[in-house]
């Protein structure tokens, strides 16, 4: 099924990588983004300016069929910032799906679930435990869409995302090209539910034809989890070099999140100290046929040559 779609957070990480798949599949998509931006989009997708409000909304997405939800901000000054993006801009896209009756499928995240270790991964039927005002952003942003009636939609929630255009992978990266692999005390057990950004895409563009998903959330991640040390040796594959793990107490981590080193965050770090956001994904291939495909190794090959050619790093 395809026809005309709206895309909030067109010119994003995981908003550039959607447009592109949807309108590789057939799909005629409007990008709608804030009222003056000047990001680019991808070729071949129509610019509309509007903000997370009902009014211009509603005016954005006209004639569309479907609505997909990925504007959010993943770090805030304040708590009321994640509420006034995540929330309210989630109610306002919800009301006017509804009022359109489109279909919306909204994109969240698995920290809206919260944390889980790869001995008892996270399903969709679990109680949702989130550890983060960014992570209770995005479940209060779900609720919003269940309690809107009459709206048909998909929660799709995303494991962690890396992949080209990313800039949470990217000091990673960056350290790894040059042979360092810094590794914090007490991270032994810490494992993640990883997902390539063209894997996400392809769930999305899959969840906007298909009915079955319908009122279903659903995690979207690679099946086999990994640690961090899986994820440091990928990295040090990656760019040829030994891998050497340099332990860093969790003291120095805590102060660089304090001082912003490194991307990190205090909300970061407090993800770190949990036992890891692992995820099943057998829902999503029940209901959707989907599987991811791109592994850890092909998936960091493929990154670092974007960020390379790009001159990132």
């Amino acid at each position: 099924m395809t026809g005309r779609v709206a895309v909030t957070g067109a010119t994003g990480f995981i908003g550039w990588h959607v447009c592109e798949r949807l309108r590789e599949a057939g799909w005629s998509v409007a990008a709608v983004v804030r009222p003056g931006s000047r990001k680019p989009l991808p070729d071949g997708i129509q610019r509309v300016e509007a903000s997370l409000e009902p009014a211009p909304l509603r005016r954005a997405c006209a004639n569309v069929s479907t609505i997909v939800h990925v504007a959010g901000i993943t770090s805030a000054r304040s708590v009321a910032e994640y509420h006034r993006v995540n929330v309210e801009g989630t109610r306002a896209v919800a009301d006017v799906a509804r009022a359109l009756d489109a279909r919306m499928i909204h994109v969240s995240s698995l920290t809206a679930a919260g944390p889980a270790p790869p001995d008892r991964p996270k399903t969709e039927t679990d109680p949702s435990t989130p550890i983060t005002a960014y992570g209770r952003s995005k479940l209060e942003s779900e609720r919003q869409i269940v309690e809107t009636p009459g709206l048909r939609w998909t929660i799709v929630r995303p494991a962690a995302v890396y992949g080209p255009r990313d800039r949470q992978f990217l000091p990673l990266f960056q350290t790894a090209r040059r042979g360092l692999f810094l590794r914090p005390a007490n991270a032994d057990a810490f494992s993640l539910t990883l997902v390539h950004v063209e894997d996400v895409a392809r769930a999305i563009e899959t969840a906007c034809g298909s009915e079955q998903a319908e009122r279903e959330t659903l995690f979207i991640g690679y099946p086999r989890p990994a640690s961090l040390d899986d994820l440091l040796r990928a990295l040090a594959l990656t760019f040829n070099r030994r891998y050497r793990p340099r332990p860093v107490p969790f003291a120095l981590v805590r102060v660089s999140a304090w001082l912003g080193v490194g991307g990190l965050s205090a909300e970061r770090v407090r993800e770190m100290m949990s036992p890891g956001f692992v995820c099943s994904v057998e829902r999503a291939e029940r209901c959707l046929g989907f599987r991811a495909a791109v592994d850890l190794p092909d998936g960091f090959r493929s990154t670092a040559a974007w960020y390379i050619a790009n001159r990132w790093m």
